[in-house]
């Protein structure tokens, strides 16, 4: 199958959602030839990330060659899968506490977080901060916990009905006036309307930044909203990303059309997953399954392994949990105290996948309160079963989730089955979120330095 450019709107996989519409939404970027529901691709591409894979591969078929090494035609196929897998997945922040239930996605690939709390020192706002870091910058998550009314837009005394352009603009000029050494240029602003969403604008500034010793520039483009028909005194978020040196490209793909046409769309309110979900709880692990999934059993994989499985019609689901620090085997799974995601690449390509392709799998990194999590999509053309995959880490238990589904299935049942594999949480080690987290320890990654505001 031929892979299109991810900004031209194209799906491939056999199951997502039909397109419903272009979005339609005062933010820049915005294009009319993408669909809304084009975020659901997790297959990231476009010309120059399927130039770096050819040529990873090229490089390492050279490499074998000089040593005397002799690999098929799948091997180079399951290289150049996880090497996919590794610089070019989804990346979902999902945020569920007591304040919070938002779930949100960017097309770009992460491989370091960088949580915080309170990180603006302001004793009037407190600000919880989830950021993704990438190769030119960072994918941003900011919950503002200030009091803000819809009748008093970020105090301002103007009511957010009444709000105009020119007001949001007019907002960020004064706070750059007030703090003059950031200096703070560039400045732009609008309102927008979403269907799900009030109190929503966009704004982009830049701000110069010294970069180990060099000077260089900070673009940031946020979007801001609260959820509609909620207390207006739940959190205001911030959502975005960051880019340096004036460079509108994080690992290869082009910002100027992310937030408008597949952030937005996909920042969903994770209260929806009780009309279908149920939480479950395996050694203080917790998942979701089907309301309706009868329980199957739980059985002993080995001495360190737990299993339990369920059933719903013709879906199977299978979790499990592993005791990483008393599991002499699984020891290698921890580089530096970080959990090791790509021997979990290498393991279920192995088991599950044999096709002389990577057409037909995807692959997201969900970040579940800061703690990752690897899942996998395949959906292989002419078998009976599709495939999820979850793996997750809490500071003591592994964590696997598998379903097996028909791959007449429809497709927004699918797409219930994948938020509900995507949600982790654990009771286990409650300091372990406030961590940093990196993806895969044991390959040679240049990530940026924590970003301060």
């Amino acid at each position: 199958m031929t892979k299109l450019p991810l900004l031209a709107g194209a799906f491939m996989m056999s199951t997502i959602l039909s397109p419903i519409g272009a979005i339609d939404v005062n933010i820049p970027g915005a294009d009319s030839k993408i669909s809304k529901d084009a975020y659901i691709n997790y297959q990231t591409t476009n010309p120059d990330i399927e130039k770096d894979v050819a040529n990873y591969v090229e490089t390492l078929k050279l490499t074998d060659k000089a040593n005397g090494i002799s690999k098929n035609k799948i091997e180079y196929a399951k290289a150049a899968s996880i090497y996919r897998g590794q610089n070019y997945h989804n990346t979902v922040i999902s945020i569920h506490d007591q304040y919070n239930q938002i779930r949100l996605s960017f097309p770009v690939a992460g491989q370091k977080s960088d949580y915080d709390i309170g990180r603006y020192k302001n004793p009037s706002r407190t600000i919880e901060d989830y950021r993704v870091l990438t190769d030119n910058g960072s994918l941003n998550l900011e919950i503002d916990y200030a009091d803000f009314k819809d009748y008093d837009w970020r105090n301002t005394k103007i009511a957010y009905e009444k709000l105009t352009d020119k007001n949001v603009r007019d907002f960020f000029l004064d706070k750059a006036k007030q703090n003059p050494a950031k200096q703070i240029s560039d400045i732009k602003g609008t309102i927008f309307s979403y269907p799900t969403l009030t109190y929503s604008t966009w704004d982009s500034m830049k701000i110069p930044h010294v970069e180990n010793g060099k000077k260089t520039t900070l673009t940031i483009d946020t979007i801001n909203f609260k959820f509609k028909d909620y207390n207006m005194r739940s959190p205001l978020y911030h959502v975005g990303f960051v880019y340096f040196d004036n460079t509108p490209v994080l690992n290869k793909v082009p910002t100027d059309k992310l937030l408008a046409n597949y952030v937005l769309p996909s920042v969903q309110n994770l209260n929806e997953l009780n009309q279908y979900s149920r939480i479950e709880n395996l050694n203080g692990v917790q998942y979701r399954i089907p309301k309706d999934a009868i329980y199957i059993g739980e059985e002993k994989g080995t001495e360190y392994q737990d299993i339990k499985s369920y059933k719903k019609g013709d879906i199977t689901f299978f979790v499990s949990t592993n005791n990483i620090p008393k599991n002499p085997y699984a020891r290698n799974l921890i580089v530096n105290g970080h959990y090791n995601f790509k021997i979990n690449l290498d393991t279920f390509w192995n088991i599950y996948y044999s096709q002389p392709t990577s057409d037909y799998i995807n692959y997201s990194v969900i970040w579940n309160n800061n703690i990752p999590g690897l899942s996998t999509h395949i959906y292989t053309p002419h078998k009976d079963n599709h495939i999820l995959t979850f793996q997750s880490y809490d500071g003591t238990y592994s964590f696997t989730y598998i379903i097996f589904y028909p791959s007449f299935l429809h497709a927004e049942e699918v797409q219930k089955l994948r938020n509900m594999i995507e949600f982790f949480e654990s009771t286990n080690n409650p300091n372990f979120k406030l961590k940093e987290h990196v993806l895969f320890p044991d390959t040679a990654f240049t990530v940026l330095q924590r970003i301060e505001n």
